[in-house]
């Protein structure tokens, strides 16, 4: 059973950081995978939070660098150096985080789950990690933490476009009672639902969304729901490595930091957790957010949030935790 420590004032981090045997880290290469946010997008993980962790792990004898992918989507964070540039820019500069900042776009496929993905070599190469993630909302998978940092954000373009691709709808015709209630749930409006059901996959995102809606079971997915697809991307990241994760429970939007706009605030800030096994920091995260605002996530994005950590448990990962207030 992990042990996931919750805090208020973010100068306890390194207690927990301690209490997590961060010596273990010591003289290892340790990339911090982090979002470092979209430009115009304001609510992303605290620098500040980021350099305690940056510090305490030189403290230790480790050598820490910041890192995260490319993204595939049109944005300056599509290429690595204009990625650099949002990174200092946001406040994590070398010079004020006192470590390299480098961004990913090469990967080493990992077969996990009988399907194969592009581990970014960054994580892949080395035996230790530590991944910081603001907690907040997001259209396709209902929330954004730890699950969905590592596994959409530890790899490829080409992984991250195939993680959306397996979640694409496909047809039973014999089944479909042409009730509308997938189109009335997909928000690029892929589906249109008249006389026939129609299907626009050029402008899919590939969320699945329709797939849960669909009460006469006419639908299913490509290959397989997004949030399992993320859970899986996600273990691929962690093979053979020793993990750290914190994450912040604060300025919870309604929409995920890659979004230029973040929508609205849904939730008061709560605090900050860490722990050692990543489905139990997204269960923790979750059931102290469902304390304060119950089903927020599901209510704004109709996608039930807790599916990550579902299929998290379903290949292996562990969920149960003990919280341990500092």
């Amino acid at each position: 059973m992990a042990e996931v420590y919750f805090f208020t004032k973010t100068k306890k981090l390194l207690s927990a950081l301690d209490l997590l045997d961060i010596n273990d880290f010591r003289s290892e290469r340790v990339p911090i995978k982090l979002h470092m946010g979209e430009p115009g997008n304001r609510y992303y993980i605290s620098p500040a939070i980021v350099k305690l962790v940056v510090g305490r792990l030189k403290e230790v004898g480790a050598e820490p660098f910041l890192f995260d992918t490319t993204v595939t989507y049109s944005s300056p964070r599509s290429t690595r150096e204009g990625y650099k540039e949002v990174a200092y820019r946001h406040g994590f500069g070398e010079d004020e985080m006192g470590c390299k900042v480098v961004i990913g776009e090469e990967g080493v496929k990992v077969t996990e789950g009988g399907h194969s993905f592009e581990v970014a070599k960054e994580i892949y190469q080395n035996s230790h990690l530590v991944v910081i993630s603001h907690v907040k909302g997001h259209i396709s998978a209902g929330f954004g933490g730890a699950i969905k940092n590592l596994g959409m954000g530890g790899v490829t373009k080409w992984t991250k476009q195939r993680i959306h691709h397996m979640s694409q709808p496909k047809l039973s015709v014999e089944e479909c009672d042409l009730c509308g209630s997938c189109a009335e749930v997909c928000h690029y409006q892929a589906i249109t639902v008249d006389k026939v059901w129609r299907y626009n996959s050029g402008v899919c995102y590939g969320c699945g969304k329709c797939v849960s809606a669909c009460s006469s079971g006419a639908l299913s997915y490509e290959v397989l729901g997004f949030q399992k697809g993320l859970a899986l991307s996600a273990k691929a990241c962690l093979r053979g490595k020793r993990a750290l994760y914190i994450n912040a429970l604060v300025n919870i939007t309604s929409n995920c930091d890659c979004d230029s706009d973040p929508g609205s605030m849904i939730c008061p800030d709560i605090g900050y957790l860490a722990a050692n096994e990543l489905a139990a920091i997204d269960r923790a995260s979750l059931e102290l957010i469902d304390k304060v605002k119950p089903g927020v996530f599901e209510k704004v994005n109709r996608a039930d949030p807790s599916k990550q950590v579902h299929y998290a448990r379903e290949i292996g990962l562990s969920s149960s935790y003990r919280l341990r207030k500092l």
